[in-house]
């Protein structure tokens, strides 16, 4: 069916390409040809950041979502810091216009009917500065007192707490109750739990910890409770894998059907030495090159594909 539909969105671009006759009323002649055409991942996505950037109305959406059909990508993420309605936490969301439950299911659904899965994302580690800054959730951060770190808000100079503390069990606890209320709104057997960029992981709460293990092995042990939580709740955990890459000695430690996401985002990104490492411990995962698209009015088009150009065929070559 999957094979069908994409044969059948070939056939209207191919028609769209030769484009309509208004006086003759109908399409274009198309020339006979044969194609050949397969791809090289199973799983082709795309993530839209909704955190960060603004978030996009509802049937922008759908409209990307049948937009990415058109191009026979089969998953969509959407990355969430604090865009999602959570009903115990709207301090955190308030003026955000976050998606609620009933969004999610709706587009989850509009997702399914064009053959693509929304892969639910929510960060679980770094990147949480937007619910810890809060009074009622500094107690669960690795500094509570903050730091100043790259993803202030413009102008801002005010010290903000950024990640979970690794070694409070309370922090377990609170990611359990949110993937209580989100992966319902899903469908997809995949979670991305995120634990990227942890830079404030080591001088706060968990310092005692890191000296006697090691920063490696505290973000390790960590990795593996959320992957329990994950796993309890009938999911695949995907997880970023730059922390993991810093202390490549941990990786055949991490759970086997644990899916690391290997992002880079510069056109010399090592690709081909971290797929290898991954490969060689037997750990699944993704290459995830960025589009280059932030932080520019027109995007830098040469870093892009270059970035891209890295990433996919060291991925093929790597499984993956």
């Amino acid at each position: 069916t999957v094979g069908l539909d994409h044969g059948a969105r070939t056939l209207g671009q191919l028609l769209t390409s030769a484009g309509f006759d208004p006086e003759a009323r109908r399409w274009r002649a198309v020339p006979c040809v044969a194609i050949e055409d397969w791809p090289a991942f199973e799983r082709r996505g795309v993530m839209l950041d909704v955190s960060r950037d603004r978030v996009p109305r509802m049937d922008r959406l759908f409209e990307l979502v049948e937009t990415l059909a058109g191009w026979k990508l089969n998953e969509l993420q959407l990355y969430f810091e604090h865009a999602f309605a959570y009903r115990a936490h709207e301090r955190v969301w308030r003026g955000v216009d976050p998606f609620t439950h009933d969004e999610l299911r709706a587009l989850d659904a509009h997702c399914r009917a064009h053959g693509i899965e929304l892969v639910p994302n929510q960060q679980s580690f770094g990147h949480l500065h937007h619910w810890l800054k809060h009074p009622e959730y500094r107690h669960l951060a690795e500094v509570p007192e903050g730091l100043v770190h790259p993803f202030l808000g413009a102008g801002e100079t005010t010290p903000q707490p950024f990640s979970l503390c690794p070694t409070d069990p309370r922090s377990l606890e609170f990611l359990g109750a949110l993937y209580d209320e989100l992966l319902p709104c899903f469908t997809s057997g995949e979670f991305n739990v995120g634990l990227d960029e942890t830079i404030d992981l080591g001088p706060g709460r968990s310092a005692e910890a890191c000296r006697a293990k090691g920063v490696g092995r505290v973000y390790l042990e960590f990795l593996q409770q959320v992957h329990g939580l994950v796993s309890a709740r009938g999911k695949r955990m995907q997880f970023w894998a730059d922390i993991l890459l810093h202390h490549a000695e941990l990786v055949p430690e991490v759970p086997k059907d644990a899916v690391a996401m290997l992002w880079g985002y510069e056109a010399d990104h090592p690709f081909e030495r971290e797929t290898a490492t991954l490969a060689e411990a037997g750990l699944p995962f993704t290459v995830c090159p960025g589009t280059s698209s932030w932080q520019s009015i027109g995007g830098r088009r040469a870093n892009m594909l270059a970035n891209i150009t890295s990433a996919a065929p060291w991925g093929a070559k790597r499984g993956a």
